[in-house]
Parts: C-alpha cells; structure tokens; sequence
C-alpha cells in the first residue's frame, strides 16, 4: 500500500489505469514547495547539473572576456597565433584578431547547441536511473506498452507514481527536447514537431518561456526554417530541468513508503560515516542524517530502527 504523500494537497480523478488492475488511479497533486528529499542518486544528478552548468556559463563568459580582450587589438593585421603564441591551441583559429572577435561575439549560438543537448541529456539520465529506483523497489512500470525514451519518460514516472504532471514545464520541456533533435538530427533546421511542440504550449508555459528569454515568444527559436539559439535558451534548458528534476524528487517522496525510504537512508548513511556501529554516536549520527537529508521522507525514528536492525547495522538488544 501506498503512504500517503505528506505533501499531496488532494486528488483528482480520471488517471491513467493501474498497470495489473486496468482500474482507475487517483492522482496525486503534490506541494511544490515541499523540501527535496537528498538520496544519493539525486544528490549525485544534482552535481552533475551544477558541474554542467557551471561549464557553460563558462564557455559564455569566455567568449565574452576573449571577445573583450581582442578590442584592445582592433585595428591589428597580425593574426591570434603572432599575437599569443602562449596559447594553447591558438594556431588552429589563424584569423586575424578582428575576424576572431567578430566569432567570439556571436557564439551564443553555437555554445547553446552544445549546452541544451548536454543538459537535456544529464537530465534524461537521472530520470532514467530514477525509473530503475522504482523497478528494483517492485514497483510496475506504467508505460502504456511503448518503450521508455525521452518524450515519455517524465509520463511514465508521474503515471507509476500516481502523481500530476507540472503541464508548464513539461510543455517547456518538450519544446527543448525538439530543439535538441533538430541540433542533432536535423543539421540545425526546424522540424515539423517542434512547430507542433511550440503550437502545443499554454498560455502558463509561453508565459514561462517568455520569463526565461527576455520577452521573446517560443516561436522565435524558428528563423527561415533554421533553428535560432541564444544565451536565454540555455539558461532555460537549465531552468527547465532543474524543476523537473525537483518534480521526480516530489513525486518519489510520495509514491515511497517510509520502510523504504528508511533503507534507502540507512545504506546511504552507512556508506558515509566513520562512526562504529551500534554506538550511540552512529544512532545519534543516522538520526541527523535523516533530519538534514530526507526531512521530507516523513520517516520516523522508529522507521531508522527497524532498517538498521535488518540490515544489519544494529544489533544490540536496545536501541538507546
């Protein structure tokens, strides 16, 4: 049986069918200002995305500072290897520093169709790997039949956890997803299905897309049928990953019993800490662990006991 969601704010009706009975499923609609719950494989997804992150805003800065650097050359003929010979590397871009800067300065574009597939893909893989919590905890996939990719993966999750899909960010998402397989399968033109994508959207996520990208509309991303990427666009596939990712956390809280949070807590303490088993300072450890990592899991003490005495973790008579 399902535990109920400490933080499910009521149900609606008409959900996808339970996946052995065919019946009707009530869907959870859950707080979205509920703490996330820290396991390891969020906490390691969420390094990742920051790390990802991180990395572009740095190639985006860079491009601005070297763009900056080489208007102190303006009006220069001698080309980047002449004028930094200490560079590495500096000799396969031989252009004069003016042609240079004039690349630099517009790499928006190009930086964007390296940085949307790379966070898209950082966040498929944890929800993927999230799908396979939800196995191994014996959990039946919702699928519909199909096979799990990226256009349903978000669907299957919510569906088998009986949780509502955030309609905004997962219009958004699809948006974003279209973009990075017209990057990778359409040589930069536009495709029919973002087209669609893009008509698809609410008035709730074009006013969000447009929060994230200065004003501009979805539609803008199209151009002459090419596809148009600027900083923004990055800035929102980050965005729109980073409260997906938060979605999946909620959506897990709920559908998880506390048992198996509280395994899940003790394992992950128990691979972290030095302090020696059935001690008071490892119970009192496990205890604060699990106030700052998996507050909102609603396990109780009692949960912690009980995971670590059948893992093994504790074995004396008393748990005091």
């Amino acid at each position: 049986m399902r535990r109920p969601s400490a933080s499910a704010a009521g149900s609606l009706g008409g959900a996808e069918p339970d996946a052995e009975t065919n019946a009707p499923r009530p869907i959870k609609v859950v707080s979205r200002g509920v703490p996330e719950i820290l396991y390891p494989e969020y906490r390691t997804y969420v390094a990742s995305r920051v790390e990802v992150n991180d990395a572009m805003m740095a190639l985006l800065a860079g491009s601005r500072l070297a763009a900056h650097t080489l208007s102190l050359t303006a009006g220069s003929t001698a080309t980047l290897k002449q004028l930094f010979p200490a560079v590495p590397h500096i000799e396969r871009l031989d252009l004069r520093s003016d042609a240079a800067r004039g690349l630099l300065y517009n790499a928006d574009h190009h930086i964007a169709s390296v940085a949307v597939p790379y966070a898209l893909a950082t966040h498929e893989d944890f929800v993927v790997s999230m799908l396979g919590l939800l196995k191994n905890e014996g959990r039946t996939l919702v699928t519909g039949g199909k096979r799990v990719r990226a256009w349903n993966m978000h669907t299957v999750l919510f569906d088998t956890c009986g949780a509502a899909e955030p309609p905004e960010w997962m219009q958004s998402f699809h948006v974003l997803r279209e973009m990075r397989n017209c990057i990778t399968h359409e040589g930069g033109g536009v495709s029919q299905e973002l087209r669609d994508a893009v008509a698809d959207m609410d008035a709730n996520a074009r006013s969000g897309w447009q929060r994230l990208n200065q004003g501009l509309p979805p539609e803008d991303v199209e151009q002459n049928g090419r596809l148009v990427l600027t900083a923004e666009n990055i800035f929102t596939a980050f965005a729109v990953t980073k409260r997906l990712g938060r979605e999946v956390n909620a959506a897990l809280a709920g559908e998880l019993t506390s048992a198996e949070w509280a395994k899940m807590l003790v394992e992950d303490f128990a691979s972290v800490t030095s302090k020696v088993k059935n001690s008071s300072a490892w119970r009192r450890g496990l205890v604060g662990y699990a106030r700052q990592n998996y507050g909102a899991a609603s396990v109780t003490e009692q949960d912690l006991q009980a995971a670590a005495r059948r893992l093994g973790f504790w074995t004396l008579p008393r748990w005091s």
